[in-house]
Order: structure tokens, then C-alpha cells, then sequence
């Protein structure tokens, strides 16, 4: 225990993650604001132990054996607030819920995002992407605290971003992102078109349903390649690439991490050798 924040030992990551598997973490925390956040890292520096940053886990892959670090988890880090056509959210907001308030506001521009599981924060840090739509295409700004306990920001002019990837370092920590939006009465519409992504995104609903594993690549379609290396369906392992989606992996309950892991290196490798192109990951793997 620091205070009133809850830092708890040997906790288990398989009840944040998609796929229910992996070992635990040494220490894990939640802070719910900044303050809280550079106590915790205080805490870490301290104990001289390393640390990682997830959102709300939702898209990560924890070894069986577990992680000797203190995890930090940004989801409880939330608060939105409008201001003309700008959202500004804090890192533990869920990208979904910030379309829809977006929408209510009469704000579009991120319909085709709808149904990406996860905060802003991790989807920023990945620069998600959906339906020829990406995060940073509305970015405005971003708020980031560093090591040292300085915090800075990062304006969208200042970094060239890439499909499905962050202009934010591994040792940077989101606090906050602006987001500008297209105003607009349309907003039924934009309702309507938001909702069509959200249904095609969760095509068969699934608890245990990853979001997309690897990154596409320039001007192409992982999940196409993965499909036409016929890499998809029942593999006689307890994960399996979707015939849904032939990027997402959805398992069976007793899956380990360990079979997801080999899964994903066994198609990297195979559309390798079968297509000459290298896969990136779009998954964080601790």
C-alpha cells in the first residue's frame, strides 16, 4: 500500500489481457491521476525494478512465467472535456466512449475506429488503425510524462507518425491526448456508420478475441496475407487465427501464452517464406 493507492503483488495478467492467458506480474498498480502515477514510479525507483505501461491491457501478451516488474495500468487515469472541435481525454478513457461523446457533440471524424477495444492512450501508442482510418489522423497534441518525472508535450506537426505506428517512445507516458474533430449536424449518420464498423469489428462477439495481431504493411492487408497462406481455422492448438478476421486470434479456455506466442511466430515465419514479406507486430508482447 503508498498511501491510498493499492500496489499490489504477484498479480495475476491474465484478467486484463484479450486472450485470458500469461503468468503474473510482480507489482501492479492503477493510479488515477498524475500525482499518483509519479508516486508509483517513485515506488518503482526505489525498489530499483523495471517498469511497463499498459492501457487497459486489452491488446498485450504476459509470459506463462510471468514478469519481474511493476506494471503500471493507466485505465483508471480518465476525464474528457470539449472545447470548440477539440477532445481532450485523459489516458485511461476508452477510444470507443470518446467517439460517441464526439458524436453527441456534433464532432466526426473517427467513425471508422469504432469498436477497437481499449483506451486512447494504448491505441495512441500503437496508432491504431481500422477501415483506412488511423489515430493520428485527428491527433492534435499529446501530453507525455518521461522518466525523470518532467512532463512534456508533443504537438502533431512536430512528429511524423506512420500507418499503425507512434511517434511516442517505449519510455514515454501518455497523460493525455487532443484529439480535433470535424464539426458537424450529420450526426446520425455519423451514428449509423460508427455502429456498421462496430458490428463488423466484433464479427463473431468473443471474450477471448484479440484485437489485430500484426501491423499492416504499406499499402497491403496482413489479414489478407495471412488468409492466402492459409494460416487461418483450427490448427489443433487452443489458438487459432479467425476465419473472421485472418489478422485476430481468438482462443480456447486452457489456452497458455506460450501457444499463442508459437502461433504467431509460426505465421511471421510462413508468410515469410511464402510471400517475402516480414510482419510487424501490432501486439505488445511484455
Amino acid at each position: 500500500m503508498l498511501g491510498e493507492l493499492l500496489i499490489t503483488e504477484n498479480y495475476p495478467m491474465k484478467r486484463l489481457n484479450s486472450f485470458s492467458a500469461g503468468g503474473s506480474a510482480r507489482y501492479y498498480a492503477q493510479p488515477r491521476s498524475i500525482a499518483e502515477l509519479m508516486s508509483v514510479l517513485e515506488f518503482a525507483y526505489r525498489k530499483g525494478i523495471a517498469v511497463e505501461i499498459i492501457g487497459g491491457g486489452t491488446h498485450i501478451l504476459v509470459p506463462d512465467e510471468g514478469i519481474d516488474a511493476l506494471v503500471i495500468s493507466t485505465k483508471d487515469m480518465r476525464g474528457m472535456t470539449i472545447r470548440g472541435d477539440l477532445i481532450t481525454a485523459s489516458p485511461g478513457e476508452m477510444l470507443d466512449n470518446i467517439i460517441n461523446i464526439a458524436i453527441e457533440h456534433n464532432l466526426i471524424g473517427m467513425e471508422e475506429l469504432g469498436g477497437i477495444p481499449g483506451t486512447v492512450a494504448g491505441a495512441m501508442t500503437i496508432n491504431a488503425s481500422a477501415n483506412g482510418k488511423s489515430l493520428s489522423d485527428v491527433f492534435f497534441y499529446g501530453d507525455y510524462l518521461t522518466i525523470d518525472g518532467k512532463i512534456h508535450r508533443r504537438p502533431y506537426y512536430s512528429d511524423s507518425f506512420r500507418k499503425q505506428g507512434s511517434a511516442f517512445g517505449s519510455t514515454e507516458i501518455i497523460i493525455g491526448v487532443a484529439l480535433r474533430l470535424q464539426p458537424s449536424k450529420a450526426t446520425a449518420e455519423a451514428r449509423l456508420r460508427k455502429e456498421k464498423y462496430v458490428e463488423k469489428f466484433f464479427i463473431p462477439p468473443c471474450p477471448r478475441y484479440s484485437g489485430q495481431i500484426f501491423k499492416d504493411p504499406e499499402g497491403m492487408s496482413a489479414a489478407e496475407l495471412i488468409s492466402k497462406c492459409y494460416l487461418t481455422g483450427e490448427n489443433g492448438s487452443k489458438a487459432e487465427f479467425s476465419e473472421y478476421d485472418s489478422n485476430c486470434i481468438f482462443t480456447y479456455p486452457g489456452c497458455t501464452a506460450d501457444e499463442i506466442k508459437s502461433l504467431i511466430l509460426h505465421t511471421r515465419d510462413s508468410v515469410l517464406e511464402k510471400t517475402g514479406i516480414r510482419l510487424e507486430l501490432s501486439l505488445d508482447i511484455l
